[in-house]
Formats: C-alpha cells, sequence, structure tokens
C-alpha cells in the first residue's frame, strides 16, 4: 500500500473552510478513484491554518495516476484559500490496523 500526503497552508481564519471544500471536493472524486482506499483530514490543535490531507492507495501506481490526473483539477479549487503553495510527500505503508483486524477476523 501507499500513502500520499498534502499540506495546505489557508489564508488565516479560512482553515475550516478550506477543510470543508476538502473532505466534500476530494472524496466523491477519490472514491471513483481506482486503487483508492481511504482518505484522512488533520487539522493540528495548535496551528490553525494548516490542513494535511493524506489519502492511502492500494499502490504506488493508483497514487500517480491520481495525482497526474484528477488531483491538479482538485488543486484549483482550493487556491482561492490558500496562502503557499501546498506541500506533498509520498510513503509506503508498512503496516495498517485494518490488516492486523483483518487478519484476526480470518483467522477465526
Amino acid at each position: 500500500m501507499f500513502a500520499g500526503m498534502i499540506l495546505l497552508s489557508a489564508i488565516h481564519g479560512r482553515s475550516k473552510e478550506l477543510t470543508k471544500l476538502m473532505m466534500e471536493q476530494s472524496l466523491s472524486v477519490l472514491k471513483e478513484q481506482p486503487g483508492f482506499v481511504q482518505a484522512i483530514a488533520l487539522t493540528p490543535e495548535n496551528e490553525q491554518d494548516e490542513v494535511v490531507g493524506i489519502s492511502i492507495w492500494n499502490s504506488k501506481a493508483d497514487a500517480d495516476r491520481f495525482t497526474q490526473g484528477q488531483s491538479q483539477q482538485l488543486l484549483e479549487f482550493y487556491k482561492p484559500l490558500l496562502q503557499a503553495e501546498p506541500k506533498f510527500r509520498s510513503f509506503n505503508v508498512e503496516r495498517t490496523t485494518t490488516e492486523v483486524a483483518s487478519a484476526r477476523a480470518a483467522s477465526r
């Protein structure tokens, strides 16, 4: 599995609006993408103008296909709410609790 992370810096006081837009616009698009597993939106306790989006994919190829296509269109929706360019990171998913729970259920 593979994870993509985007860090967005919202214009001061607009992080809630950005988070809502992210979840409303992105989630429906993500659900239609081949290999999409899960999306998570995070907001830090003390830095109110940042929003982190994490998407989990079956493979790096699935994530790359989304990043090079649909994600560019989604970024256009976010731009009016951003004070800086988004930052991207990629990760290999080594293990998840979902895998552990699935293995336990299968062994019963």
